[in-house]
């Protein structure tokens, strides 16, 4: 027969054992997001997409919200912003979109943001030249757009984006 000590081991080993089993058989916890909004995912999307062909380096740079004036970098923003249904290679920015987009008069100065979009899409299109791109319309028309309070805005919000802080 056994002595009181091992049966006493052996419930305490058995207690253990099915403990293991129970939390074996339990399911993860279902993390929690983080409170990242629909267009904050689809800044992230946006960006990962139009990023691919980006060395490190220049994915860092831009990260950092450093828009030299470079091909990589004109062919990202207007990716990034075609992609987003935010520019229209026609008309350039769409300043309503952009301010419903970026979560309208909660976030934003709308009698700011609408004169200053619209003003850096007429200050830089040349449409009748022929010598601009449009997607050099659209980095000149973003430089100028990050020149105003717009900018330094739109600066903060997708580094927070970026961040996992919207």
């Amino acid at each position: 027969m056994m002595r009181r000590s091992q049966i006493g081991l052996l419930s305490r080993l058995l207690l253990l054992l099915l403990l293991l089993v129970v939390v074996e058989m339990t399911p993860p916890a279902i993390p929690v997001p983080m409170r990242s909004s629909t267009q904050s995912l689809a800044l992230l999307r946006a960006r990962d997409q139009c990023g691919r062909e980006l060395t490190a380096a220049q994915r860092l740079q831009l990260d950092r919200m450093q828009f030299e004036d470079a091909a990589h970098v004109r062919h990202y923003l207007h990716c990034f912003w075609s992609r987003l249904q935010l520019w229209l290679d026609e008309t350039g920015f769409q300043a309503q979109r952009i301010v419903q987009s970026f979560g309208g008069e909660r976030r934003l100065n709308v009698e700011q943001a609408l004169p200053a979009i619209n003003g850096c899409n007429a200050k830089t299109s040349s449409r009748g030249s022929g010598a601009q791109t449009v997607v050099d319309w659209c980095f000149r028309a973003f430089v100028c757009v990050l020149a105003t309070p717009v900018g330094e805005w739109y600066k903060r919000h997708m580094s927070d984006v970026i961040n996992g802080n919207a």
